[in-house]
């Protein structure tokens, strides 16, 4: 804009006073000024507003330069007499520096020339002088389009047995003579590596199905195992989904008190930066320090730099303190990881135990809303994120079960508005209000006796899904799921050789924030 007033070229609408007042609407004030001077930019971080705007003005011939991401070449029809590419690189932060996709290059030099206004239109590509000949290329004899599915052949293969479209090998065959890939192959055969050994590779790819736990064979019949219709469903790599199973086993051996075995919040967290799914992340050497200032020296040693980067991420963005070195990439990391994180919690919930769902779940809020572990809770309540819960937590209401005590006033006191406080308070009381009743339970007991009790788990809130269980000096003596409810536990009490006897009740939500419910009983042994 500058450039062009000072070469004192004649565009702009200065003079139009109706333009005036609709650009000083404009929510974005560089956008406001600058238009008026008939240049404008338009990406995805403007309102939707200032770019319905831009986009009209730009047809109009009110905005007669217009800068743009790539976005705007698809779906919107706004040609232009002539099309600047000014940089085919791009920063992907899942990526790093790649070049732009030919077809999105070719859609956008496709804007070049206004039907009904231009004989014909104009378009330039700036890249380096290495790269000229091979959009001379692209230009003269487009794009061919190629099969990408051999390069993850197990992954469809394992989503379709999933879906249920495939029962045995032949089944394998019919629906890959449907796809593009096998047209491919059978046209140009060297290229695929295909020809006559397609059943071969077929075959040897449900062996690793069955081999690695995702499908079950038996003669010529398939089928889904839970852990190949859980990494179906959530479009997982199937080296990241075996990762998962195994941390849901290790959250297994964890639960026994003898195991060395231990799982907290980092270790899920260090799983999900290490999926295979970031494996192309790469740190820029200006992130490194800021990276370091997050994790210092206790790191995964089989994480590589940009997977640090990803679980530097992730532990700042827990807390809200995601450093500026890093914010640019971090909203499509986190996107990325909240899929991940999600998928690690149903692993755990189906494979593992509750509590260990439960601790997936908290860890998951937090990453998404960015906030405290003791003030997670909050983000079970439907409608309350990062912003009202922080004003909850600085008020000292770190729980839904503190924000329906501390009632609409005490809401309002926190600094919530009145219509939101009562929505607020309405929809924390739709969450479960857990009670333990241990009934008649004894205080001592004689050694060798045997008594059975039974305790009582009373949910008077929301229904909700919960894993009990029931522990005896850490050993569990009882673990079932439950919808609450209400549930009844069998307790045995025994003279056993400790002086003492330690009993705890928990009760864990794999499906929601909420922290885990313990309480204890001590029996003496007298």
């Amino acid at each position: 804009r500058d450039e062009i007033t000072e070469r004192d070229i004649p565009m702009g609408a200065r003079g139009d006073y109706d333009f005036h007042n609709d650009a000083a609407d404009l929510s974005n004030d560089t956008l406001r000024q600058s238009v008026l001077d008939g240049v404008g930019f338009h990406h995805a971080g403007l309102a939707r507003e200032d770019k319905n705007r831009v986009e009209q003005w730009f047809k109009e011939g009110k905005i007669q330069l217009l800068f743009s991401t790539s976005t705007l070449a698809w779906g919107v029809n706004l040609p232009a007499r002539c099309v600047v590419i000014r940089d085919t690189k791009l920063h992907d932060p899942l990526e790093g520096e790649v070049d732009m996709s030919p077809l999105d290059v070719l859609q956008m030099l496709g804007r070049a020339g206004r039907p009904g206004y231009d004989d014909m239109g104009y378009a330039w590509v700036v890249c380096d002088r290495s790269d000229a000949d091979k959009y001379r290329r692209l230009l003269r004899d487009g794009k061919e389009i190629e099969s990408r599915l051999a390069a993850e052949l197990d992954a469809h293969l394992n989503a379709e047995i999933a879906l249920g479209t495939i029962d045995d090998v032949d089944d394998v065959m019919d629906w890959l003579a449907t796809t593009f890939y096998y047209a491919r192959s059978q046209s140009a055969p060297d290229e695929y590596d295909a020809g006559s050994d397609l059943r071969n590779r077929v075959s040897d790819t449900l062996s690793a199905l069955v081999d690695e736990g995702f499908v079950e064979q038996e003669g010529l019949n398939v089928e889904p195992t839970r852990l190949g219709q859980l990494a179906s469903k959530f479009y997982l790599r199937l080296s990241t989904a075996r990762r998962f199973a195994d941390v849901a086993e290790r959250c297994q051996d964890a639960a026994d008190p003898d195991s060395a075995v231990s799982v907290d919040a980092d270790d899920l967290l260090t799983a999900v930066a290490g999926a295979t799914e970031f494996d192309s992340v790469s740190a820029r050497s200006d992130e490194e320090d800021a990276v370091h200032a997050v994790l210092g020296d206790s790191v995964d040693d089989s994480l590589d730099a940009g997977q640090r980067k990803v679980l530097a991420i992730l532990r700042s963005g827990m807390t809200g303190t995601t450093p500026t070195e890093l914010k640019s990439d971090a909203w499509v990391i986190r996107q990325n990881a909240l899929r991940l994180l999600a998928a690690m919690r149903e692993f755990v919930d189906t494979l593992g135990p509750a509590r260990y769902a439960n601790l997936a779940c908290r860890v998951e809020a937090r990453v998404e809303h960015g906030i405290s572990a003791d003030a997670v809770g909050l983000t079970a309540i439907d409608g309350v994120a990062s912003g009202r819960a922080g004003k909850l937590a600085a008020a000292g209401l770190t729980s839904p079960a503190d924000v329906v005590e501390a009632g609409e006033d005490g809401l309002v006191r926190a600094g919530l508005s009145d219509g939101v406080a009562e929505q607020v308070l309405a929809n924390a009381r739709d969450l479960p209000v857990v009670s333990i009743d241990w009934g008649d339970f004894p205080e001592t007991i004689a050694p060798g006796d045997n008594d059975m009790r039974e305790v009582t788990v009373e949910n008077t809130g929301g229904s909700a899904r919960a894993g009990l269980r029931v522990t005896v000096n850490g050993r569990e003596m009882t673990a079932k799921p439950s919808y609450l409810g209400q549930a009844t536990l069998p307790v045995a009490v025994f003279g056993a050789d400790a002086d003492e006897l330690t009993f705890t009740v928990e009760v864990a939500f794999p499906a929601l924030p909420l922290p885990t419910i313990t309480e204890t009983r001590s029996v003496l042994v007298r």
